[in-house]
């Protein structure tokens, strides 16, 4: 999955792309509002960690710009206004949640979970689809309650084909949601991932490929 924060402080920007690196997602920084919101315009992201107090365009106003296009993306504020009247309009704005600074990093990261875990499916810790079950707090997958091991990328884009559950999506879509601008990720290396997903999952699970199109996790019967 892959996350936008909008920091202008570099020092924190930096612990929150490190932190949630760590944890497996893809993570892009900007540190001024106007270029963000034209990010925002033209790549796809799963979720946002937005300061308010942002250098060329206000993180409240990007939030409001980004809710008139009908946009869900799930929004996280961090900011230093802890008014209850700021946070009111944060999240009568569109906002999905409210941090106030200073908080820990680990924080950041649980709230993160459970932001992208209410945007999965019905919004519950454990995702099962047949013998298979998806624990989207860790990020762990297991087959007859075995354990799947699985590297950061092959998760992540089994995690993105489950949020887009019996969609097809093509090589373009899954690199764009898996990679951040620093990754030197070339898109037809998504058919190296996929075949060795299904060499991983076995027939606990269809993943099918759709000639000229892409691919699609059935879980649908």
């Amino acid at each position: 999955m892959r996350i936008l924060i909008l920091e202008d402080n570099e020092t924190l920007a930096l612990g929150l792309s490190k932190t949630l690196s760590e944890a497996g997602y893809a993570v892009d920084v900007s540190h001024d509002g106007k270029e963000g919101k034209d990010i925002l315009e033209y790549e796809p992201y799963d979720l946002l960690v937005l300061d308010l107090g942002l250098p060329g365009l206000d993180g409240m106003e990007i939030l409001k710009q980004l809710r008139k296009r009908h946009q869900k993306l799930p929004v996280l504020i961090i900011s230093a206004r802890d008014k209850l009247d700021q946070k009111i309009l944060g999240l009568e704005s569109g906002a999905d949640d409210y941090l106030c600074k200073p908080f820990a990093l680990e924080e950041v990261v649980a709230r993160v979970h459970a932001l992208l875990r209410r945007a999965m499916q019905d919004g519950q810790p454990v995702t099962k689809i047949g013998e298979l079950s998806f624990d989207t707090v860790t990020r762990t997958l297991t087959c007859k309650d075995e354990r799947v091991e699985l590297s950061f990328r092959e998760i992540s884009i089994f995690e993105h084909l489950l949020m887009h559950a019996n969609q097809v999506l093509s090589k373009d879509n899954i690199a764009s949601h898996i990679a951040s601008f620093d990754d030197d990720f070339n898109p037809t290396a998504i058919e190296t991932y996929i075949s060795r997903l299904r060499k991983k999952l076995g027939e606990s699970v269809t993943l099918q490929t759709v000639r000229g199109l892409g691919y699609i996790l059935i879980t649908k019967k």
